[in-house]
């Protein structure tokens, strides 16, 4: 089994909100759902170093990987998707961002501009209360980290999306 190593970012906005985007499955897209900004890593890259990576393709917002709060948290993913299943060990880091996003897709892959439908800040309580998928479903206890501004002595396991402990 091929695991992908991953991280992701919990982006919080002044009002305490995360930014999330939305993405289809690309066999069927009736399968949709919201997840934190992040992707796969790069050949030696670091895991705070793919988390800034990342921010800056998906969002356009550019930091340092010391601006990162974390890591916050870790877990194993196992997503069915039409054309397999996706096992990916995951990361999560934490960060502020004040200012408005203006969504560029030019840094998007041509995979990620066909997948992604969407793009919101989302409040706690509409995280907590939504039908729609969401990953992790863990995120409100991320969001209350990132609020405090706690980084964990280590990183706290998740059980994530059919998850392996």
């Amino acid at each position: 089994m091929k695991v992908r190593t991953a991280a992701r970012v919990v982006l919080l906005n002044a009002e305490d909100e995360v930014f999330m985007l939305q993405c289809r499955d690309l066999g069927d897209h009736s399968r949709r759902y919201w997840f934190t900004v992040g992707g796969g890593a790069e050949l030696g890259e670091t895991s705070k170093q793919t988390a800034a990576r990342e921010l800056a393709e998906e969002t356009g917002i550019e930091c340092e990987p010391s601006d990162l709060l974390g890591p916050l948290a870790t877990c194993r993913v196992s997503i069915q998707f039409s054309t397999g299943v996706l096992v990916q060990d995951e990361v999560y880091f934490g960060m502020r961002f004040t200012e408005d996003i203006d969504l560029d897709e030019a840094m998007w892959s041509d995979r990620e501009k066909a997948a992604i439908t969407g793009a919101r800040w989302w409040s706690k309580e509409e995280v907590e209360k939504s039908s729609e998928v969401i990953y992790p479903p863990e995120l409100p206890f991320l969001i209350d980290l990132v609020c405090a501004g706690v980084e964990p002595v280590s990183p706290l396991p998740l059980n994530g999306p059919g998850g392996a402990e």
